[in-house]
């Protein structure tokens, strides 16, 4: 289990020349430090704040976060396993025409698994950002830093782990699969440097 490595055990894990932890394992990795940031300042902002209705807000987003850091973190074994089931479909052996077809099926449904995997990360990433900037909106100048980092990690985990699924883009023999995802991809691409942006903008105008 990659998550429950310490992080110099997983850090030099991913330093070997092993196929694993891979790519999409470091995107859920950074998309939970995203979220574990967030959850902080979340946190500090309840100690720090008078108004019932935003510690009430800030309340709800720190459970969003703990709820989401657990989510990429098994995402990070999840991403490993399931690349291990790629390798073992590609090992499948090979006779008649039947066993043949079967092997095919078992990759190509296990390439779409490996696929989906750092496609949901990056899409949850995305959508977590909107929460990290409302977080950074109400928390001191200080523990804005904070939230500024989590929305360049939550960034980060984004574009690597679409990157991660587009180089796996051309094993798929779905075109329209493959159509699907790219066109979906590409769009939370834009909508998160957008979000990132908007952000660190704002952000620079606070000091």
């Amino acid at each position: 289990m990659l998550a429950d490595l310490s992080i110099k055990d997983y850090l030099a894990r991913t330093a070997n020349s092993e196929y694993l932890p891979t790519g999409g394992c470091a995107s859920a990795l950074s998309a939970a430090l995203a979220a574990s940031l967030t959850e902080m300042v979340a946190n500090l902002t309840i100690s720090g704040q008078d108004s019932v209705v935003i510690r009430s807000q800030m309340e709800e987003i720190a459970q969003s976060m703990k709820e989401l850091r657990k989510e990429f973190t098994l995402a990070i074994d999840r991403d490993a396993d399931s690349y291990k089931e790629l390798f073992a479909a590609y090992k499948m052996p090979e006779g008649a025409s039947e066993e043949i077809k079967s092997k095919d099926e078992q990759i190509q449904k296990s390439i779409l698994i490996a696929v989906m995997v750092p496609f949901d990360v990056a899409e949850m990433a995305m959508r977590m950002m909107d929460l990290i900037a409302e977080v950074a909106r109400q928390a001191d100048k200080k523990a804005m830093i904070d939230a500024c980092a989590a929305i360049i990690f939550a960034r980060s985990a984004v574009l690597s782990a679409l990157f991660t699924i587009r180089v796996n883009f051309h094993l798929l023999k779905s075109k329209q699969i493959v159509e699907d995802l790219t066109v979906k991809s590409d769009d939370i691409e834009k909508q998160a440097i957008k979000k990132e942006q908007e952000l660190l903008s704002w952000v620079k105008t606070k000091f």
